[in-house]
């Protein structure tokens, strides 16, 4: 085929064929396409750009994946073998633990059962402190504690037995059961104190700090003590004895009596009898705040008598007795 040229005549043109005519129009569009082709080429394609950043991530992870594959290629191997004495020692702990639970579920009740039935569980001895005035063997048997009978269970009922005791010994304030030994008890005993003497007959009656009679008789009185007379109600022991205590040390000992004198308009009198030989008659109420007048009054009296402070304060000498009154008494003691 020869090669068609601009140049030639319009009239060659007219003598091409269809076919020669649509291959120059194709050669002239190529050469168009070419020409804006070298133009666009000094452009920057921002999608051409991101397909090649897109291309260096991927040759970067391709590198980082290689140098792990290098890296974990060079780490010593650990065949099975090396970790099978692991895995023995594993298991072998595993079977230790559930080994020592078996042992502790089966030992646990039999080591009960085995305390249950050794002398360990009863209880051995009871120990009694603090007792002064009742012997341990009483203090034991009214707590109602028996040895030999099982430990555990006269433990948890101790506080019964607590209340059991102080409610039948009247001198008990306080009392505390404890383990002293692994089946010996300590019971811990805190008294009364006896703060008073109640004149029965000849003989006298304990009174404790909290105004409990005592019927367990003495035939002589206990120095430092008050004694009191004809005194039944407790309370007014209690009122007594808490106004005798407001006194001064000085007043408490010159007092060696007090008798309960009541009357029908007034059924808290008292009668004070006196180490120097007077008489007061004063009210339970008042007598803490008026007794602390009594030494002014007596350095006053002339002779022994009765001060009288029931309303205010009064004093008098005793009647002088004829000599026949005199000895009237004398024939009939």
């Amino acid at each position: 085929m020869g090669i068609i040229r601009k140049e030639n005549h319009s009239s060659d043109q007219e003598e091409l064929t269809p076919w020669q005519k649509e291959h120059l129009r194709y050669l002239k569009e190529h050469e168009k396409e070419q020409e804006k082709a070298a133009e666009n080429s000094s452009e920057v394609d921002p999608i051409s750009e991101a397909q090649s950043d897109s291309e260096k991530e991927v040759e970067n992870k391709e590198e980082v994946t290689l140098t792990d594959t290098v890296e974990e290629s060079q780490k010593p191997h650990v065949s099975f073998a090396d970790r099978l004495p692991k895995l023995k020692k594993y298991r072998n702990k595993l079977l230790h633990k559930r080994l020592l639970i078996l042992i502790l579920i089966f030992a646990v009740p039999l080591v009960m059962v085995l305390y249950y039935v050794s002398p360990l569980s009863h209880l051995a001895a009871v120990n009694v402190s603090g007792n002064t005035h009742l012997s341990a063997e009483k203090v034991v048997q009214t707590a109602g504690l028996e040895t030999g009978e099982n430990l555990w269970q006269q433990f948890f009922n101790r506080k019964a037995a607590v209340q059991k005791l102080k409610k039948e010994v009247p001198r008990v304030k306080e009392a505390k059961i404890q383990f002293s030994s692994l089946n010996t008890f300590k019971l811990s005993l805190t008294e009364y104190q006896e703060v008073a003497l109640l004149v029965d007959g000849k003989k006298y009656l304990p009174i404790l700090e909290d105004g409990t009679i005592i019927r367990q008789s003495q035939s002589k009185a206990d120095q430092g003590k008050i004694i009191l007379e004809n005194f039944s109600d407790q309370k007014k022991i209690l009122a007594t004895l808490k106004q005798y205590h407001q006194l001064s040390k000085a007043l408490q000992s010159s007092v060696s009596q007090i008798e309960a004198t009541p009357r029908a308009d007034n059924d808290e009198l008292l009668t004070l009898f006196m180490n120097d030989g007077n008489q007061v008659i004063v009210n339970i109420s008042k007598l803490a705040e008026q007794l602390s007048y009594y030494p002014q009054v007596a350095k006053e009296m002339d002779e022994k008598g009765i001060v009288d402070m029931e309303v205010g304060i009064f004093a008098h000498p005793y009647e002088k007795k004829t000599a026949q009154s005199e000895e009237t008494e004398e024939s009939s003691e």
